[in-house]
């Protein structure tokens, strides 16, 4: 993985598709901001000289797929924009959220996701999404560090991981950014427990926004979001990706 920062003013991230060596990744890491057609230029050259096949974005803002789609990108998929306000601080529970798990899903931790367990998370963000969307352990490191300040947990269920999520902020903005649950233990609020961390911690914090997204077709995420108070917004992101060769 290389840093591009200190060689443009735009500031981005090129590396590998996760399980892909012929698809470059790059992503923004100022998500506001607008790069020029040099920028993109740069981007296409060296990726170009890696021998890869395609460029693939990260999720783009609106605001930033305009350049890119005049330098030959296209859409490669949308994702749904979903955003709430903090506005009422949530005491802090002692039970580390396990009071909301039924009684008979097993013993059920809530435990800081370490570097060293990012394998296991990976197998799990892989068994939950689709290809070519799933992360794998290089990725998710990359998603702890996109923002200034981050919160990683897992749910262990009887010693096993099955779910974990990742979660930012960046001055007074909460970025839910990744949340896997197993296909095997969906459905036990697992994912509303690791939810009801992030946005405690953020509470903590003193965010006033948090955004999160997911893709357009995902019915529950979409509906588990809204039940706690996120609202689609009317932009939509997106993916985009261009053929290098």
């Amino acid at each position: 993985m290389s840093s591009l920062a200190a060689a443009r003013p735009a500031r981005a991230r090129l590396g590998r598709w996760p399980y892909d060596d012929s698809v470059a990744h790059l992503v923004l890491l100022d998500h506001q901001m607008v790069p020029t057609r040099a920028d993109i230029d740069g981007w296409v050259a060296e990726a170009t000289a890696t021998g890869m096949a395609i460029l693939r974005t990260g999720a783009l803002f609106p605001d930033s797929t305009g350049p890119f789609l005049e330098a030959g990108f296209r859409v490669a998929d949308t994702l749904t924009l979903l955003q709430r306000a903090l506005t009422h601080r949530v005491p802090t529970d002692q039970t580390r959220g396990t009071a909301s798990i039924p009684r008979d899903t097993g013993t059920v931790r809530l435990r800081r996701l370490r570097p060293s367990m990012l394998r296991e998370a990976a197998e799990i963000d892989r068994r939950s999404f689709s290809a070519p969307w799933a992360n794998d352990a290089s990725t998710l490191a990359d998603i702890m560090t996109a923002t200034p300040y981050h919160r990683s947990r897992a749910v262990h269920l009887d010693g096993r991981m099955v779910a974990f999520s990742i979660s930012g902020r960046a001055d007074r903005m909460g970025y839910v950014q990744r949340l896997a649950v197993d296909p095997s233990a969906r459905r036990r609020r697992f994912a509303q427990l690791l939810l009801d961390d992030s946005l405690r911690w953020m509470q903590r914090r003193d965010v006033s926004q948090v955004m999160v997204n997911t893709a357009t077709d995902n019915r529950p995420a979409l509906s588990l979001y809204e039940s706690i108070g996120f609202e689609q917004q009317p932009d939509a992101l997106s993916i985009l990706e261009r053929a290098l060769r």
